[in-house]
């Protein structure tokens, strides 16, 4: 301890409220870029947020057509296999009961041998 000199208080305090001042020199430098940095990450944020949102209402408007769409395709099949039994009957009664054939038969203006047709004129 030959060579150095003893600091005073003031001398201490001074280089340490210094080094604090640089510090906070420092920091608020970098803090305004770091404001920038957190603002444009929010706002990025946020956008993505609500990009997201449009995207899922839009996939929810299309949901809705498809159920709408398969709600439609259920309907008319339903009519479909109504349909097929009406025929799935008619195939039956055509090949067991003679009256049905005979009732087709005459829808297409044939009839029995020995029988008159008469048609009428309006």
């Amino acid at each position: 301890m030959l060579g150095r000199k003893r600091k005073t208080g003031a001398q201490v305090v001074r280089e340490i409220t210094d080094s604090i001042a640089i510090k906070a020199s420092r920091i608020g430098k970098h803090s305004l870029s770091l404001k920038f940095i957190c603002i444009a990450c929010i706002v990025i944020f946020s956008a993505s947020i609500i990009s997201g949102l449009l995207g899922l209402g839009s996939r929810m408007n299309d949901i809705s057509k498809r159920e709408q769409s398969i709600e439609g395709l259920r309907s008319e099949l339903r009519g479909l296999e109504e349909q097929h039994k009406k025929k799935l009957k008619q195939e039956e009664a055509l090949k067991n009961d003679p009256l049905a054939i005979e009732a087709i038969a005459r829808s297409y203006g044939l009839s029995k041998k020995g029988e008159k047709i008469f048609y009428f004129l309006d």
